[in-house]
């Protein structure tokens, strides 16, 4: 009985000393996270419409964003490039527009998980200030938002055709 009891001591220890398991963290509904950056990245496209507000644009952006650019060459950047691509686009186009965009869910690259970033791709449309020629061109467009910021982002557009299509006319 003696062994039974020394046995049952040694079991109930054992059990006692093992870790427990971690809480989860709670769970995060991966659409209500994927709507609330949604409309703070449609607020950050709206910067580039209508009454541009390159203040709310410069707020928008985390002090360590990494940014894949549209222009040849110029790869990744960050928060001053960004800052200077936004400020070019809103001082040299008017009457910019976004049409027929359609909003996704971004995915983490290696679980293909939804993690919260968005995905856009839509039509712009402008007119250059200098030339009032005007351009319309396909993109697509992402960004990974942390605490109200975007923190990563990357465009994709034939940027180089854009500037060609608002490009004054070679003199004769």
């Amino acid at each position: 009985m003696k062994n039974v009891l020394y046995f049952l001591a040694v079991i109930f220890t054992v059990i006692a000393c093992q870790p427990t398991e971690k809480a989860a963290a709670p769970a995060v509904d991966p659409l209500a996270l994927f709507n609330a950056n949604k409309e703070i990245a449609q607020k950050f496209v709206a910067c580039y419409t209508g009454d541009t507000n390159f203040e709310l644009f410069s707020s928008m952006i985390h002090d360590s964003i990494t940014h894949t650019s549209p222009v040849y060459g110029y790869g990744k950047g960050g928060k001053e490039q960004v800052l200077a691509q936004g400020e070019f686009y809103m001082t040299g186009f008017q009457n910019v527009t976004f049409e027929d965009a359609v909003w996704l869910p971004g995915v983490d690259n290696e679980t293909l998980m939804a993690n919260g970033g968005v995905r856009v791709y839509g039509t712009w449309k402008g007119e250059s200030i200098e030339t009032g020629k005007s351009f319309a061109v396909s993109a697509y467009h992402w960004m990974e938002i942390k605490d109200g910021q975007i923190f990563a982002s990357g465009d994709f557009f034939d940027a180089t055709g854009m500037m060609m299509a608002v490009a004054a006319d070679a003199a004769e």
